[in-house]
């Protein structure tokens, strides 16, 4: 089964180039579609504040990954990650794996990174949904946080794609629920984490939250080898 890797990244050239390093230094392409900014056609003249207007962008950009690679490659899935994450050095012969453990369980999405500061062990919150000789296909609960590496099915790209407009990110704040990638791709279809993961965000995250800053760093420190993974 055949797959392609694209990236979410905003006009940051030094971030492009390291995210291009980082894959060749794995042995894989990566795709960019446009970026989106606050001043596109479906964020511009909605009633929502300039911070809710980037979390949108963010969003609407992972949506156009999507969109790219159901309507213009012939790939069976798509790989979806942000411009902050390092790969694992044995990223390409892990995918294959993944992908059978993916269409055996049915899975629409999986997770091959995400925040948990620990090991993942089987219980009521992560139970265990596949097993191979390299890792684990785990279920994992609403509060679960990360979406800065995923897999998607053709099918459920699409879904996701015809879901998430500009009506439906109104019909959410409506509702009360945030219109940004980690409330919205990773809660929805049969999903799954990958354990131990297959990328890693580098550990620094933009905000003046402590707390927020911290957790980051500690899911970076816990995960962490160097000859694990090309960061």
């Amino acid at each position: 089964m055949s797959y392609g890797v694209y990236v979410v990244n905003y006009n940051d050239e030094e971030r492009r180039s390291q995210m291009i390093r980082r894959a060749k230094s794995v042995g894989i392409d990566l795709h960019f579609v446009d970026p989106v900014s606050t001043e596109d056609p479906r964020i511009k003249d909605q009633p929502i504040d300039l911070f809710e207007k980037r979390n949108w962008a963010i969003l609407f950009q992972h949506v156009d990954c999507m969109r790219d690679f159901f309507e213009k490659t012939t790939f069976d899935y798509c790989i979806v990650c942000e411009d902050d994450v390092g790969f694992l050095r044995e990223l390409k012969n892990r995918v294959p794996e993944v992908i059978k453990g993916f269409e055996e369980t049915n899975h629409d999405i999986v997770l091959l990174s995400y925040l948990w500061p620990y090991e993942i062990v089987e219980n009521g919150y992560f139970p265990v949904k596949y097993k191979s000789d390299n890792f684990k296909l785990h279920g994992y609960p609403d509060d679960l946080w990360g979406a800065h590496m995923y897999m998607v099915s053709r099918k459920h790209a699409k879904t996701l794609v015809d879901r998430f407009t500009a009506d439906y990110a109104i019909h959410e704040k409506e509702e009360g629920r945030h219109f940004c990638s980690d409330w919205q791709i990773t809660k929805y279809g049969e999903r799954g984490i990958v354990y131990p993961m297959l990328g890693l965000e580098e550990g620094e995250v933009k905000t003046d939250h402590t707390g927020q800053i911290e957790f980051h760093r500690a899911v970076f420190r816990f995960h962490y080898r160097e000859d694990l993974f090309s960061v």
